[in-house]
């Protein structure tokens, strides 16, 4: 006899399919997860070419997760699949609190308890029947993410088609005119529509269930706009009364990024948030708070129904996504003896690529020998999905600023009459050196018709004290006259409150200089604008030895509010001098009121001179 979660998977399919297509009036039942994967009227993996087979771990994921909602009632593990859990707890070391007391890092509340220690937690979450709203993926690379949530899109689109009377905003009571979205943000627009976006797209195009319902007329990049049997009623029926205007299609999957307003106040029913352990912590319009807190809202019209799924290889013990792991195991002790868990219904997922991904190149020992002597830090990240301690964490990403270098672009001799440019000079008052930074930026439109800003590098000077003496300031209010007379410079900005007597050198000189706040949050602000320029590639470095160094090399800790920015004195580029140059001067060419005085261009071409 088959013990209590042993299930026959293949008389389960044949099973779910004859339950679903055969019972009743009611043609708009809902099919379980793994039969929509497999069966030939939905996705149709086996009918690809080359089939699709779903891994292990990716059966279990998405049953755990779907487990006892509408039409996954009767989804259960297999015995296999919990051995399968048991041995990740047994053998892994992961993040989860390791025992039944707090660690410590997170939660606030000193009678905050977990019943079970580690990896265990999941297993118990099953066991207790928990419907889940939120999945938090932690897995390292090649662990097939965007796959599972490329699954999991559709299936929410599938499911909205198959409301009642194929209408789902009678079924959530939502304006017939809204449409119900279903979105998915990364760090930047390249980001979103690849690969995530696009393995979205392969789910639906390839599926036969969506072949009459994709309105390709309508539906452009970043946007696929899906049919409901209500849409084609009511289009019927606007054709039959004359009506010119037809509906393009209720249910959108969209693409966006996270700096994007156009995101916020839709109605979404599942939002899809790619990477976000590299969202930007604190501060900043992209930080993970901040799009969270944004556009979770918009969910709560849809209950449990509302799916959040979070997905990225970890990073420091910080910001939302570490936010999110701590609360997935939170639980209070009431004074009766009970346990409350008052964030029981996010399933978080730390596992390995080694547990994820079957193929025997990514096996742990292969891993170990190939990937962990490049980078053993980096590698218990990448592959083995752990987080960082919040001390020593990369404020920048490296791979990020290598990709704003262009190796084309040098340093500007002489300014171009219709750009306007911005100096910010740091003159550091604990290392004795001093760094300026000129850059100019430029709007344009991307692909999707928004209007963006790209900023420009176009000059870095470091100066350091010599075997001569300190740095001389009349050296450095030379090279700022200079720049003024071959630029269009509108501000020439300090950040140091000893910098007076050369702000009122350049002003006798006609140059508009003054100082800048030199205050926590505004140093976090200018710093969190630079980060969202080097995630979205809105930066254009020229390959400055020094500046490209700091910025590699710059660290961060999270503090109460805010983050604390410092260099290692042990590394390569012991100084962030330049870095903060170039945070104040592009702070400035985005966002200082000098621009409103001056004449106004329009779009321009970005491309490189």
């Amino acid at each position: 006899m088959a013990k209590k979660h042993q299930v026959d998977p293949t008389a389960a399919l044949i099973d779910r399919i004859i339950a679903t297509h055969t019972g009743g009036n009611d043609s708009h039942r809902i099919v379980d997860i793994i039969t929509f994967c497999e069966s030939p009227q939905f996705l149709n993996f086996s009918g690809q070419d080359p089939a699709i087979e779903l891994w292990p771990m990716q059966r279990i994921v998405l049953k755990m997760f779907y487990r006892g909602s509408e039409g996954n009632e009767h989804i259960h593990l297999t015995d296999e699949e919990i051995g399968v859990l048991r041995t990740i707890a047994r053998e892994e070391d992961l993040d989860y609190n390791a025992d039944g007391k707090d660690a410590g890092e997170g939660l606030e509340n000193e009678n905050q308890v977990i019943e079970k220690g580690g990896f265990e937690q999941v297993i118990d979450k099953y066991y207790r029947d928990v419907e889940f709203t939120h999945l938090l993926l932690i897995m390292g690379r090649r662990s097939s993410k965007t796959m599972m949530v490329s699954i999991i899109a559709a299936y929410e689109a599938y499911k909205l088609c198959e409301a009642p009377e194929g209408n789902p905003h009678k079924k959530f009571k939502i304006a017939p005119d809204k449409p119900i979205h279903i979105i998915n943000v990364a760090v930047s627009e390249a980001q979103a529509l690849d690969p995530l976006f696009a393995e979205i797209e392969a789910r639906v195009f390839r599926s036969p269930y969506f072949l009459d319902k994709v309105n390709h007329n309508a539906s452009i990049k970043g946007k696929l706009y899906i049919m409901t049997d209500a849409d084609k009623r009511e289009n019927t029926r606007r054709i039959e009364k004359g009506i010119g205007t037809m509906l393009a299609g209720s249910i959108i999957l969209m693409s966006g990024h996270s700096n994007s307003g156009s995101l916020r106040g839709h109605a979404t029913k599942c939002l899809l948030l790619d990477e976000f352990a590299h969202f930007v912590s604190t501060s900043g319009r992209n930080s993970g708070d901040e799009v969270y807190n944004a556009l979770t809202p918009s969910m709560k019209q849809f209950g449990k129904e509302g799916k959040i799924v979070i997905l990225s290889d970890p990073r420091g013990k910080e910001g939302a996504f570490w936010k999110l792991f701590r609360l997935s195991q939170a639980a209070e002790k009431l004074a009766d003896g009970t346990i409350e868990r008052s964030h029981d219904d996010i399933l978080a997922l730390q596992i390995p690529t080694w547990r994820m991904n079957p193929d025997p190149n990514f096996n742990k020992e292969t891993l170990m020998k190939k990937e962990r002597p490049k980078d053993p830090a980096a590698f218990l990240t990448s592959w083995g999905a752990r987080f960082m301690g919040a001390e020593g964490s990369k404020f920048f990403d490296p791979v990020k600023v290598e990709e704003c270098i262009d190796f084309r672009w040098t340093e500007a001799k002489c300014g171009d009459p219709f750009q306007t440019y911005y100096i910010h000079l740091d003159p550091a008052t604990t290392s004795h050196n001093y760094a300026l930074c000129m850059v100019h930026a430029v709007t344009y439109s991307n692909g999707r018709g928004e209007m963006k800003r790209k900023v420009f590098v176009d000059y870095c000077r470091f100066w350091k004290p010599d075997e001569r003496g300190p740095v001389l300031i009349k050296e450095v209010e030379t090279v700022i006259r200079d720049l003024c007379r071959r630029f269009r410079v509108a501000a020439v900005t300090f950040d140091s409150f000893n910098s007076q007597q050369t702000i009122q050198n350049l002003k006798n000189c006609g140059i508009n200089a003054f100082e800048t706040p030199f205050r926590s949050n505004y140093i976090t602000e200018i710093y969190g604008e630079l980060r969202n320029l080097v995630n979205e590639g809105n930066l254009v470095l020229y390959p400055h030895k020094q500046l490209v160094g700091e910025m590699k090399e710059l660290m961060h800790k999270i503090l109460n509010r805010g983050y604390k920015k410092f260099f290692d004195p042990k590394s390569e580029y012991p100084s962030d001098d330049c870095v903060d140059a170039l945070a104040g001067s592009a702070f400035q060419s985005l966002h200082s009121i000098v621009t409103r005085t001056l004449p106004r261009g329009g779009i321009v071409y970005t491309g490189r001179r």
